[in-house]
């Protein structure tokens, strides 16, 4: 692992912080994710094992996805603007910057004495005072169970389940790019601790509702292959979404769909919501998605990243098709 510039701390002095303070909150980002949620809990249920006095927020007030809602302690997460108890220290994992926490979780932040980041994004600045972000980390769930370790002498099953459950996420199961040596050796000491993987892919992966098998036969009856079939762009509308009855959840793995065709290099998904367009950017090659996003006001890592892009849905489909193969035609980079 190689930490980035914004690294000034290391793992075990976060975890000496960590050690002799109390009264946390544990922030992730906007939209969460397996690998945000479950780095939350991995740390929330180390924390409560030493005693300590610990809560993890939502930057919104939304429900959690379905697929994710299994994992132990998640009933306990309260929305940041709800929040009303005792805050010294703010821990965010898996969140770079106070644009992607919400003004309810950075309200907390300013009012805490001390701040921690965990991360595998790597930005320019720090929002917290002790940083480690390693951008060659698989999930910031892996970071987060070396802290874990650190703290607690015989880790609780609940923070390996949870850390667990962001890793395979944020690998798709051991399938992306970043599934290197260093992931399948904490997915080997997790297990060690007792994590059942068949238990997490039953309720991860085989846990869809029939909204989301809809969505997925529309996206599949109209998405669009350019450059010579190395790029897929699928799109959904809000109206869609409502018809099919459907939510955020029920979109996330069409993203996957598209990846998965033969000769796919790029994958684009469009979701409108709330008069904006999100899209999720996925990579097979060594293709940077992440400087387009980036370029579009988004974010992400290399080979999969996001944004959200205030135009309609169709000046979306158009303004992607065009940076889509202009990414491939200029070989790559954005």
């Amino acid at each position: 692992m190689a930490a980035s510039s914004q690294t000034n701390s290391t793992l075990e002095q976060i975890g000496d912080v960590l050690k002799a303070a109390d009264d946390f909150v544990i922030c992730g980002h906007v939209s969460p994710d397996g690998d945000c949620l479950g780095s939350q809990l991995a740390l929330w249920h180390a924390l409560r094992a030493l005693g300590k006095n610990a809560t993890c927020v939502l930057v919104k007030d939304e429900p959690i996805p379905i697929d994710l809602a299994f994992m132990p302690g998640i009933e306990n997460m309260v929305f940041a603007g709800a929040f009303d108890g005792p805050a010294r220290v703010f821990v965010c994992v898996d969140v770079p910057t106070r644009n992607r926490i919400g003004q309810a979780a950075c309200d907390i932040l300013d009012r805490c004495e001390t701040s921690v980041t965990i991360d595998h994004h790597e930005v320019d600045f720090n929002m917290c005072e002790h940083v480690y972000v390693d951008p060659d980390s698989a999930s910031s769930s892996v970071l987060v169970w070396q802290v874990v370790k650190y703290l607690v002498d015989k880790p609780p099953l609940e923070s390996a389940l949870c850390a667990y459950v962001g890793l395979v996420t944020d690998t798709g199961s051991f399938r992306y790019q970043n599934a290197d040596a260093a992931a399948f050796a904490c997915a080997s000491d997790l297990v060690g601790y007792g994590v059942d993987p068949s238990y997490v892919a039953t309720h991860v992966y085989q846990n869809r509702t029939l909204a989301s098998v809809k969505l997925e036969a529309l996206v599949a009856s109209r998405f669009e292959l350019l450059h010579d079939g190395e790029v897929a762009l699928g799109w959904v509308s809000a109206r869609e979404m409502e018809d099919l009855g459907a939510v955020k959840a029920d979109a996330d793995m069409l993203i996957e769909i598209l990846r998965s065709l033969r000769g796919v290099r790029i994958a684009c998904m469009l979701r409108e919501q709330d008069g904006v367009v999100r899209g999720s950017l996925r990579a097979k090659d060594d293709t940077d998605v992440a400087s387009l996003a980036s370029e579009l006001g988004g974010g992400g890592h290399r080979a999969a990243a996001g944004l959200t892009l205030a135009l309609s849905l169709d000046e979306a489909q158009e303004l992607m098709r065009s940076k889509l193969v202009g990414l491939l035609s200029d070989g790559g980079e954005a």
